[in-house]
């Protein structure tokens, strides 16, 4: 059985949604089994918002529950599934992102970057051999093309084969063009790394390593850019809600399955 499969019979759910309870060196082994059976995949980084924002586009839906690995990024997603009974912790996807860049650069594996700024995208080429020596980078583009120039970008980082294609495009748009590529991709593992991008640049700073332990990057996030209030304070309260309110209707039905079962035995 491949580690995939494996890992699969390993899931439970949020809301309805998979998540794979995984650790970052289980889910780099799924990856490099993938790699080593030619075979590609969609790795989506689960968090709150992306669940509620999920429950509102059926593309979205339709794409995440057919993911093949779905990694707890988020604190939200971390706590529903703790709420359960099953014991999980938190993989940030810029974490795995950056274990995945390692093992390829070790592996030789051939690279492909897509998203960003294009100067941010110009000072990753410089950044990333600095820090993973011998990475194969085949293929870049910068985010910024229009939807006329799907086609062309789609082709020209197909040409080149990939055997990792990261995409940092943001939620959802970055999931919508995976699923956009992968006909195009089929060896490929590819990762939406949301923001990665500017981190690894310098351009924006990561949380204190404090508040990632005490999984409060979230709010450091929302602290250094603002604008993000309204969405992530409209999608977050309504997450926790529905997973209390899941949580309590579960209760309910596991008491009452208790229940029929003692009155089977009278």
């Amino acid at each position: 059985m491949s580690t995939l499969s494996a890992t699969n019979r390993s899931r439970q759910k949020v809301l309805g949604y998979p998540v794979d309870v995984v650790d970052e060196t289980l889910a780099l082994s799924v990856i490099e089994d993938a790699w080593s059976r030619g075979r590609g995949m969609h790795v989506v980084t689960l968090n709150a918002e992306m669940v509620v924002a999920a429950q509102q586009d059926s593309q979205l839906d339709r794409i995440i529950r057919h993911a093949h690995l779905i990694v707890p990024d988020g604190a939200g997603v971390v706590w529903a599934v703790k709420l359960n009974g099953q014991e999980i912790s938190r993989l940030p996807g810029i974490e795995l992102a950056a274990g995945v860049l390692a093992r390829a650069a070790v592996a030789g594996r051939r690279v492909a970057l897509l998203g960003g700024k294009p100067e941010v995208m110009e000072q990753l080429l410089e950044v990333l051999p600095q820090r993973y020596p011998g990475i194969n980078i085949v293929a870049s583009q910068h985010g910024y093309f229009s939807v006329d120039e799907n086609e062309r970008v789609i082709d020209e980082i197909a040409q080149h084969e990939p055997e990792l294609l990261l995409v940092a495009l943001g939620v959802p748009k970055q999931e919508y063009f995976i699923d956009l590529m992968s006909a195009s991709l089929p060896r490929t593992v590819k990762i939406g790394v949301g923001g990665s991008f500017d981190v690894w640049t310098g351009q924006v700073k990561r949380a204190p390593a404090l508040m990632r332990r005490l999984n409060l990057e979230w709010l450091y996030r929302l602290a250094k850019e603002p604008w993000r209030f309204s969405r992530i304070m409209s999608a977050l309260p309504n997450f926790f809600f529905q997973v209390l309110q899941d949580f309590v209707m579960g209760s309910k039905d596991d008491k009452l399955e208790i229940k029929n079962k003692n009155k089977d035995k009278r």
